[in-house]
C-alpha cells in the first residue's frame, strides 16, 4: 500500500473542481479518497467494490458517482462517506 492506496490498478480518477487537494480513485477494492493531494488515501467503508470509474458533479462537488464493472451506478451525496445504488432515470 502506498499512503493507504493498494498497489493494484487504478481504473478511474476524479479531482474536485475547486479544491485540488481532494481526489478520488476507482479501484477493484473500492473508491478511495485523498484530502491531501494523494499523499494519504482512505477507502470508503461502505462504498461499492470492483469500481471501474468515478466522477464528481462539478455543480455539486459533494455528489460523487461510482460505476462498477458489473454496470451498477452508486451515488454519494456527502463526499464519499455514504454510498447508495443510484436509481435508474428514464426508460
Amino acid at each position: 500500500m502506498v499512503g493507504g492506496l493498494p498497489t493494484s490498478t487504478v481504473n478511474g480518477f476524479a479531482a474536485h473542481p475547486t479544491n485540488p487537494q481532494l481526489m478520488y480513485v476507482a479501484m477493484r477494492d473500492g473508491v478511495f479518497r485523498s484530502d491531501n493531494a494523494g499523499e494519504n488515501w482512505t477507502r470508503a467503508a461502505n462504498g461499492p467494490k470492483n469500481v471501474a470509474a468515478v466522477a464528481i458533479n462539478a455543480k455539486r462537488p459533494t455528489e460523487v458517482y461510482a460505476a462498477t464493472a458489473e454496470g451498477k451506478l452508486f451515488r454519494s451525496t456527502d463526499g464519499g462517506t455514504q454510498w447508495a445504488e443510484a436509481r435508474r432515470v428514464g426508460p
